[in-house]
């Protein structure tokens, strides 16, 4: 027979499980974004009283903002064109998350205004086309996708307008194993991006999934060489993408 005091202990109890598990998945949720946030690496660029050469960077983003102070909060300027060189001047002291990239905001002068931009916005990586060096190409983060992947964009870009673009989705790419293949050696008769290095033993051109060529103005990403056409390839020379696809 169930007495009222059994009952009180039993919803007692209850109570204590009930609060014992949303402290656990408290804990679980804070150590996920912890865990997320330490994975989230900065993007960050030499100014130049540290370097004037690596100071001279390009613009990833279209129409970015120039702003009066180091904010998104702050007064917008005027807006600058992807592709456009700037000199990164100073960067402020603390790096702001924007759609799942941490950067800190950079100084520079254009023309008579000077002014702050997000450093999510400059190229890390910047080529210039080896069959057309009017146009270029530029390389960084593009946050996350909506299942929660890293994601990494190039763009080709000319006089100031962007052509084409592409994502790639990795945990692993970065700026320093982007390369595009310089003209003495390129017998494609198109533009090649490497998105990793070719001589390492995890990136078998043999087993690649991958391949991006810029053709009649398109960044192509295959895993066939159809899109390559009439262009002779050799095995060395293979623009290959170990893990990355295409969204």
């Amino acid at each position: 027979m169930r007495t009222l005091k059994n009952t009180q202990n039993e919803n007692k109890t209850q109570t204590r499980a009930s609060k014992l598990f949303q402290a656990v998945m408290i804990l679980a949720m804070l150590f996920f974004a912890s865990d997320i946030y330490a994975q989230n690496k900065e993007v960050e660029f030499d100014v130049y009283t540290n370097s004037a050469a690596k100071a001279s960077q390009y613009l990833l983003g279209n129409d970015v903002a120039l702003r009066d102070c180091a904010s998104v909060q702050c007064e917008k300027l005027t807006t600058l064109k992807i592709g456009t060189n700037v000199r990164l001047l100073a960067k402020s002291e603390i790096a702001q998350t924007i759609n799942g990239i941490t950067s800190r905001f950079y100084k520079i002068k254009m023309g008579p205004q000077v002014g702050w931009i997000w450093g999510g916005l400059i190229s890390q990586k910047t080529m210039v086309s080896q069959m057309n060096p009017e146009i270029k190409f530029v390389f960084g983060e593009a946050g996350v996708d909506y299942k929660g992947y890293k994601r990494f964009q190039i763009r080709a870009v000319k006089n100031g307008q962007e052509i084409d673009k592409i994502y790639v989705k990795s945990e692993s790419l970065n700026h320093d194993l982007v390369s595009i293949i310089n003209k003495q050696d390129n017998k494609y008769g198109t533009d090649v991006i490497t998105l990793c290095n070719p001589d390492s033993e995890s990136c078998d051109v043999t087993s690649s999934n991958s391949y991006i060529v810029f053709k009649n103005d398109k960044l192509m990403q295959t895993t066939t060489l159809v899109a390559l056409q009439k262009i002779e390839l050799q095995q060395e020379n293979y623009a290959v993408s170990c893990e990355f696809e295409n969204k």
